[in-house]
């Protein structure tokens, strides 16, 4: 067994021992509030990236924004692999959380991670200048719950997911220069709004 096999599974029993009496399915809820969750991160993501081509590099706002869709792109990438290695069966295919290596693609939310990882920059860069951005953490909490409630994540999936996302953000928000711009030879990217 390789040690990236080894890994996984290590990090398998550790989540299932740990979340074993954690995770439990709830009842199938996607009415009211609950049936509109599953698009916030897509809209989210293409609200922000037509703000940052609009927007640019050289502002803070567009920086950040940049550095998001850098989070959103790091925490998806791994939530897929984690998803392949990991193999669990969502809440809607199974009643038993320890279901893993069965081909299912529970383990960790995406949804979860994706909205986090959008969010969690400009929660870092304006939280001193602006404490009520600390509010959007309520889109993944939104999310999250979501999730849970249309049987599609194990409470630990959404958990696990906020964490890559969390860690996404904080990464991106790090970087001096956003990923995705990183390629341009060192060049700024500079928006529609600065061509007028």
């Amino acid at each position: 067994m390789n040690k990236i096999k080894l890994y996984i599974l290590i990090c398998m029993i550790f989540v299932s021992k740990s979340f074993g009496t954690f995770d439990y399915k709830v009842p199938l809820d996607e009415s009211g509030i609950w049936g509109y969750y599953y698009d916030i991160p897509k809209y989210t993501t293409i609200a922000m990236l037509s703000f940052a081509m609009y927007e640019g590099s050289e502002s803070r706002i567009g920086k950040t924004t940049w550095q998001s869709l850098d989070a959103g792109l790091m925490s998806q990438t791994i939530t897929e692999a984690i998803k392949r290695g990991t193999g669990r069966l969502r809440p809607r295919n199974s009643n038993n959380p320890h279901e893993w290596l069965q081909g299912g693609m529970s383990f960790v939310s995406g949804h979860a991670s994706g909205m986090t990882a959008l969010v969690t920059p400009f929660i870092l860069e304006y939280k001193d200048d602006y404490p009520w951005v600390h509010l959007l953490w309520g889109l993944p909490l939104y999310v999250m719950e979501g999730r849970i409630k249309s049987q599609a994540h194990w409470q630990s999936d959404v958990i696990g997911g906020a964490i890559v996302g969390f860690l996404s953000g904080y990464w991106a928000h790090k970087r001096k220069t956003p990923l995705l711009l990183y390629f341009n030879n060192g060049n700024t990217f500079i928006g529609l709004k600065y061509k007028f």
